[in-house]
C-alpha cells in the first residue's frame, strides 16, 4: 500500500505545480487584451499546459524525490539551490529525444491534445493603395477578395459555436504586421488569408493554396516576395518570429488546413468549369503565416490572368461560391474526417 500512497502524494504534488505554471502562463498572455478577443483560446492554452509538462518533466521536478511540499519554492533557484538532486537510480532521466514520439508521431498533436477550435480570423489581402493584382478588365484584387471574405464570414457565422472576425472590413491598407497583431491579439485558433493569383505568361485559371515553409521553386519564391512587401517587419523582429518555425503542431495543422481547402475549392469549381487547373498546396516563405501563432493558409482562390475566370468573378453568384467552398473546406478540416461538407453551388 505505501508506494500507492506515495504515489497519491506525488501526483497532487505535480498537479498543484502544473496548475500553478499553468496560471502563470494564462496571466502572461492575458497581459495584452485585445478588443476584439472574445473568447480565450483552447489551442492557445493547452500548448501552454503541455510546455509546462515537458519543461517540468524535462528538468527532472517530475519525481517524487525532488519534489519539496512547497512547489512555489521549488522554481525559486537560490545560490545554494542551483543543482536539481538526482534522481534515484531505478528511475530513467528523461531526455528531450524522449519527446520524440510525439513531435514525429503520425496522430496530429492537436488530436492527442484535444484542441479545438473557437475564433477564426478572415484576412482579405491587400486593400486601399495596394490593390494586389489586376485583371485586362481592370478587377482588382483587394475588391474582389474583400467581398468572399464577408461573404465566408456570414457562412461560418451561421454556425454558432465559432466566433469569425476579419483583418479588414473596408477598403483600407492593413500592413502585415499588423494583420498578424489583430489575429494573435483575438487569439485567434485558425487563420484564412484569401488572395487572387496572376499569371502573365500563362493566362489560365488556376488554383492553389499554401502553408508557411521554406521553397525552392523560384516562382513561388517572387510570389512571396510580392506578399511579403511592405510588411513594416524588421530585421530584430523577424529574428524573433523566425523561432516559431519549429512548431510542430502549426506545421501539422496548417498543411491539414491547406489540402482539406484545396480540395473543396478545386473540385467544385472543376465541375462548373473544366479548364480550371490544381496547382495543389505548397510551403512558401509567407511572413504573415510566420507570424501568426496558430495555423494559418494563404488561398489563392481564383486567376485574373484569365480573361472568363475574371468575368466570372464580377457576378455575385461566383463569389458566393467560392465562398461555399472555403466554407466547406474549413468545416471539413474542423470535422477531422468525422463529417463531411457539400457544396452546392449557386446557379
Amino acid at each position: 500500500m505505501m508506494p500507492a500512497i506515495a504515489g497519491k502524494r506525488e501526483f497532487k504534488v505535480k498537479q498543484a505545480i502544473l496548475k500553478g505554471v499553468y496560471e502563470d502562463n494564462l496571466k502572461v498572455v492575458g497581459k495584452c487584451a485585445h478588443p476584439l478577443a472574445k473568447k480565450p483560446s483552447l489551442f492557445r492554452n493547452k500548448i501552454l499546459l503541455f510546455v509546462a509538462m515537458s519543461l517540468i518533466t524535462l528538468l527532472g521536478y517530475g519525481t517524487s524525490s525532488n519534489l519539496s511540499s512547497s512547489p512555489v519554492k521549488q522554481f525559486a533557484l537560490s545560490p545554494a539551490n542551483t543543482r536539481t538532486p538526482s534522481p534515484p537510480s531505478s528511475e530513467k532521466t528523461l531526455n528531450p529525444s524522449d519527446y520524440a514520439a510525439f513531435l514525429n508521431g503520425r496522430e496530429p498533436l492537436s488530436r492527442v491534445f484535444g484542441l479545438g477550435v473557437r475564433t477564426i480570423m478572415i484576412d482579405p489581402g491587400h486593400g486601399g493603395s495596394d490593390s494586389g493584382t489586376s485583371g485586362k478588365m481592370g478587377t482588382h484584387e483587394k475588391d474582389m477578395v474583400l467581398d468572399i471574405a464577408k461573404r465566408l464570414r456570414e457562412r461560418l457565422r451561421k454556425h454558432s459555436y465559432y466566433t469569425v472576425l476579419m483583418t479588414r472590413e473596408q477598403d483600407v491598407a492593413v500592413p502585415l504586421n499588423k494583420r498578424v497583431e489583430l489575429a494573435n491579439a483575438a487569439k485567434a485558433d485558425l487563420f484564412v488569408s484569401i488572395h487572387l493569383n496572376y499569371l502573365p505568361s500563362k493566362p489560365i485559371n488556376m488554383i492553389e493554396t499554401y502553408y508557411f515553409g521554406p521553397s525552392s521553386d523560384p516562382k513561388t519564391l517572387k510570389l512571396a516576395e510580392q506578399e511579403n512587401a511592405g510588411s513594416r517587419y524588421g530585421m530584430s523582429d523577424f529574428r524573433e518570429i523566425i523561432e516559431k518555425i519549429g512548431e510542430t503542431i502549426k506545421l501539422q495543422e496548417s498543411k491539414q488546413l491547406a489540402t482539406s481547402i484545396q480540395k473543396k475549392l478545386f473540385v467544385n469549381s472543376r465541375e462548373q468549369n473544366g479548364n480550371v487547373y490544381d496547382f495543389g498546396i505548397k510551403r512558401a516563405p509567407f511572413v504573415v503565416l510566420l507570424g501568426v501563432d496558430v495555423p494559418a493558409v494563404l488561398a489563392e482562390v481564383s486567376c485574373l490572368s484569365n480573361r472568363e475566370e475574371e468575368i466570372e468573378l464580377n457576378t455575385e453568384s461566383h463569389r458566393e461560391n467560392i465562398a461555399r467552398y472555403l466554407e466547406a473546406g474549413i468545416l471539413d478540416y474542423l470535422s477531422k474526417g468525422d463529417l463531411r461538407y457539400e457544396a452546392k453551388r449557386e446557379q
